[in-house]
């Protein structure tokens, strides 16, 4: 790398000062010397070279990275956990000795979405259900002010329903029947507002799984393209639903877009 190129990063990321501002008032500078601008486009990439030593792949064990985000997946198979926990650890001391500090708080939390430690998506269903009331609090006040059925619908779309429906995907199969109901009563309410009916949860997780499940055939590099290709007939060229030992497996996602 060239060297006035590092002299430039280096000086980017030292002897930053902050303040805040309320108004005509502003408060003393500070000089950070510490962590990356937030909102910039090298801040991402920064952080990405600085932890990109950190890499592990195995048949049962690997690292997902998305931004600051690092996801360390297992499967455990018998009680068999040896390898996994050896690669948290590891992590954890590789973290340490980086200077990379561990929201433990957040570690339940996958890219914002959220597990219990039964690996149930209740907790999940309770925050989003969450989210989505307070969403629907403001749609409800655009309609006060006699705000057009079009603009209503595009506001439960971009606001509303991009809180419901996120990584849904994910989760939308699993999910227990009491929370499907929840969700759906939220989006016919929310479909009262707007004036007209709503796609429910069932609907959206059909389509969006079809759509995800075609992409991973389409995309050779997809993790899970070799996985779905492995599962064609070799007559009909479609394909098989795998065989499920545990009830948790057939409804996650692949199973359940197969079948449909």
């Amino acid at each position: 790398m060239d060297a006035p190129l590092v002299a430039w990063i280096e000086d980017y990321l030292t002897s930053r000062p902050q303040f805040v501002r309320l108004r005509s008032c502003m408060s003393d500078p500070l000089m950070s010397n510490t962590g990356a601008p937030q909102g910039t486009v090298l801040s991402p990439f920064l952080f990405t070279t600085y932890t990109a030593d950190f890499q592990y792949h195995s048949e049962t064990c690997h690292l997902q990275k998305y931004s600051d985000d690092t996801v360390i997946v297992g499967f455990v198979e018998n009680g068999q956990e040896d390898e996994y926990r050896d690669l948290v650890e590891s992590f954890v001391r590789w973290s340490r000795e980086n200077l990379l500090q561990l929201n433990v708080i957040k570690m339940t939390e996958m890219v914002g979405v959220q597990l219990d430690n039964k690996l149930e998506w209740s907790t999940n269903t309770d925050a989003v259900y969450k989210k989505a009331m307070s969403r629907l609090y403001f749609l409800r006040r655009l309609r006060s002010f006699s705000v057009c059925s079009t603009m209503l619908h595009m506001f439960y779309q971009s606001v509303m329903a991009s809180t419901i429906f996120f990584a849904v995907v994910c989760w939308g199969a699993g999910i227990k029947a009491k929370d499907a109901n929840r969700l759906n009563k939220l989006i016919k309410k929310a479909g009262s507002v707007v004036g007209f009916k709503l796609a429910n949860l069932d609907e959206v997780v059909r389509d969006r799984m079809v759509l995800k499940l075609r992409t991973i055939m389409d995309n050779p590099s997809h993790p899970l393209h070799n996985t779905v290709d492995k599962l064609r007939s070799s007559f009909s060229n479609r394909l098989l639903q795998p065989r499920c030992s545990k009830e948790r497996y057939r409804k996650s996602f692949l199973t359940s877009a197969i079948k449909l």
